[in-house]
């Protein structure tokens, strides 16, 4: 069985399916990506995986966490697969970090609550959670909040609270887009490390397929709510068989030789 099995997605908006029948499963050390265009529905599909959609879209299908149906399940029952069995990196590390809260009591309060971790216990897990991750737990870094740090450290501080209950699949939605190219090389660099090292399954949103093809063994391409294509992303990228996936992976290798030979506008 796998960590996370998704059947037969749908996405629904006013009666209106804006994801449809989307099917993929993530286990132990895989690592699958899914990639399209903005408005493809790779993101609700993540999202769906959480129980995080947005009001007034509902998700039909089956996705089952660990076994546990999450399609329809409660609050309650979904804050009990959130965490520990599976966690998000978004996009922009200000939609999970708290403004108003210290970077230190922010790591502590999953260590707290799902672990159980109380006193010198507690704060020795908060340090090595930003160690994790290439942080120094310097009182500084522990008593600033999000503001005072830089885009790159912010991620970081998102990326070692989703790491903090050692969850079974890490998800990340778009978790480099908002940072430059440097810093991104690292979050991607470190994205790779930490699930190679606790053998967690990764499912990686991304509309850039160079970043996809250095993040994941397998891919989904997505338009408009469906999946066109899936398979290794070697193949994907050497032999796409749909148009769409065609026009992308030339789109990709135009923009490479556009940077290689300097002429970008």
């Amino acid at each position: 069985m796998s960590h996370v099995e998704v059947k037969d997605l749908a996405v629904v908006a006013g009666g209106r399916r804006v994801v449809d029948g989307v099917s993929f499963a993530v286990d132990s050390g895989e690592r699958v990506g899914i990639i399209g265009e903005s408005g493809s529905g790779k993101s609700l599909s993540i999202f769906s995986v959480m129980g995080l959609l947005p009001r007034g879209l509902r998700a039909e299908g089956s996705i089952r966490v660990d076994g546990q149906e999450v399609v329809g399940a409660s609050e309650r029952a979904l804050q009990a697969v959130r965490g520990g069995k599976v966690a998000m990196v978004f996009q922009d590390p200000s939609t999970a970090l708290d403004p108003l809260t210290r970077v230190g009591a922010f790591l502590a309060e999953p260590l707290r609550r799902h672990r159980g971790l109380r006193g010198s216990e507690l704060e020795a897990a908060v340090r090595q959670g930003l160690e994790e991750v290439s942080l120094p737990s310097t009182e500084r870094v522990l008593r600033a909040f999000p503001h005072e740090l830089s885009g790159g450290q912010r991620q970081r501080v998102a990326i070692a609270a989703a790491l903090a209950c050692r969850p079974k699949v890490l998800l990340a939605d778009e978790p480099t887009t908002a940072l430059d190219v440097t810093v991104q090389a690292g979050i991607l660099a470190l994205l790779q490390r930490v699930v190679e090292e606790h053998d967690m399954g990764l499912l990686f949103v991304s509309h850039d397929l160079a970043v996809v093809s250095q993040t994941v063994d397998r891919a989904l391409v997505m338009r408009r709510g469906q999946v066109v294509e899936e398979g290794a992303v070697g193949a994907l990228i050497s032999r796409p068989r749909e148009a769409y996936t065609q026009r992308l992976v030339g789109s990709a290798l135009a923009l490479d030789r556009a940077l290689t030979t300097g002429r970008i506008a």
